[in-house]
């Protein structure tokens, strides 16, 4: 995935991107056209051999390379070792994210190489990122919509630092927001491995933005953790909220040595329309010296704000064991049609995508289905998974069974959870339909029901009967 306006750019005599048309990764890929250039990347808008849209990043730094036709090349001798590390770096991280399957972090679905050098293929997704958002003044975030950004950006880092990563480079620019208001962690050019928790001293590749890194990424040698995201996170929060780029952290430095006032202003008491402690979580994320901020995600998450959707209700049903099941699958088998094909189905008129769910922590299937019939109108699936046609019987029926054990309730039942024996069933009625339903079915031991909830909401947005 990458920003983009929609704008056709066109190649100047002297740049150096690839030209529209041209072939990649044995004509897996087909390049459309440039969107933009980064630090160590050109990223690229393409088609894949099915005639999907796919974003393509190239490891190619102006500073090291240049470009022979297609070929990347060092531009001199001098450079070619350096060159040669940014590639190798570029793969290794690359792979690394390939891993990563979170709803606000874009996702990898290949990293090849070719013409000498290193590629990414990523999602596409249009929308502006957020330093475009705020400074050009795209759309107005209202408190609540930057409350709600923060929170999953949030999750975002935790997650990523939950698997070895830092980010490195986290700032407006690198902050992706869909039309429907998602925000996705871009660009991890920067990215670098350390254990969770744990100060890593890096004298490699590097990335430095006045306003939004803190100071130990400035050196090399520098101790970088789990709160250096977290100042580079607040930090952009902080544009976000008060329309400004916060102060260049090494001023900021100079100030504390000097005894003298911060020249960055904290954001609580003199910004208003925030819930309580949400502002003075950003200040103490942006703190100077790195044991004054929160050191890992889990410490600010405790800091911010709980509050549930005043319009919908989350209903978390008792937990079920085989014994308690009461509905018998036989029904079920002879409402849903044999065999589930295809994998996507047109509704009036309107594909039903929910390939999305397969990013699910955990995913066995996932189903659109008819409640009234028990017709499935869409599917996905883990092949690898034998009982799969015995655990979409038990969703639908699960699904069926308690939305008609909740049409006594007044108001609107936003999910349903669901354990059975080695599966997590969530379950959420359609806003437009709420005889229609969404599912999907989770191994019990790696499922993370609160991601999964908020990706069966995106996919959601995308559905019309």
């Amino acid at each position: 995935m990458a920003f983009d306006t929609s704008e056709t750019l066109t190649r100047s005599t002297y740049s150096d991107e690839l030209l529209p048309g041209t072939s990649l990764f044995h004509g897996q890929y087909r390049i459309v056209r440039y969107i933009n250039s980064g630090g160590f990347g050109i990223t690229y808008l393409a088609k894949d051999s099915l005639d999907r849209e796919v974003v393509i990043k190239e490891c190619f730094s102006s500073t090291f390379c240049r470009r022979t036709e297609t070929r990347v090349r060092a531009r001199s001798l001098s450079t070619q070792d350096h060159m040669q590390r940014i590639v190798k770096s570029f793969l290794n991280e690359a792979r690394s994210l390939a891993g990563l399957k979170h709803p606000n972090i874009v996702g990898v679905h290949q990293v090849f190489e070719d013409n000498d050098t290193a590629y990414m293929a990523m999602d596409y997704i249009r929308g502006h990122d957020l330093l475009e958002i705020v400074d050009e003044k795209k759309a107005v975030l209202s408190p609540e919509q930057i409350v709600g950004i923060a929170g999953k950006l949030i999750s975002a880092i935790g997650y990523i630092h939950g698997r070895g990563l830092l980010h490195c480079d986290i700032s407006p620019d690198n902050i992706f927001v869909t039309p429907e208001g998602e925000p996705i962690l871009i660009d991890f050019g920067a990215a670098r491995r350390s254990a969770a928790g744990e100060a890593q001293k890096y004298s490699g590749l590097s990335v430095v933005k006045d306003g939004y890194s803190p100071h130990e990424l400035y050196t090399a040698g520098g101790n970088s953790g789990p709160w250096s995201d977290i100042y580079s996170l607040g930090a952009s929060l902080y544009h976000a909220i008060t329309g400004e780029a916060p102060e260049n952290c090494q001023t900021r430095l100079a100030a504390t040595a000097e005894k003298r006032p911060d020249p960055c202003r904290p954001l609580a008491g003199r910004v208003a329309g925030y819930p309580a402690g949400f502002l003075e979580s950003i200040d103490r994320a942006m703190a100077v010296v790195p044991a004054a901020r929160f050191q890992t995600v889990v410490e600010w998450q405790r800091c911010l704000p709980q509050a549930e959707p005043k319009d919908r209700k989350v209903v978390l049903l008792r937990r079920l064991t085989p014994v308690d099941a009461v509905v018998a699958p036989q029904p079920v088998r002879s409402a849903v049609p044999q065999p589930v094909r295809p994998r996507r189905t047109f509704l009036r008129g309107n594909e039903a995508d929910i390939s999305g769910l397969r990013r699910v922590s955990g995913f066995v299937g996932g189903w659109l289905v008819d409640g009234a019939t028990g017709h499935v109108l869409a599917a996905e699936q883990d092949e690898r998974h034998r009982d799969h046609e015995a655990v979409m019987a038990a969703a639908i029926s699960l699904g069926r069974a308690h939305l008609r054990a909740m049409e006594a309730v007044d108001d609107r039942v936003e999910d349903i959870l669901v354990t059975l024996g080695r599966r997590v069933h969530l379950i959420r009625p359609l806003a437009q339909s709420p005889k229609a339903f969404l599912c999907v079915a989770m191994d019990a031991e790696t499922a993370n029901p609160g991601l999964a909830r908020v990706q069966l909401r995106r996919i959601e947005q995308t559905i019309r009967l």
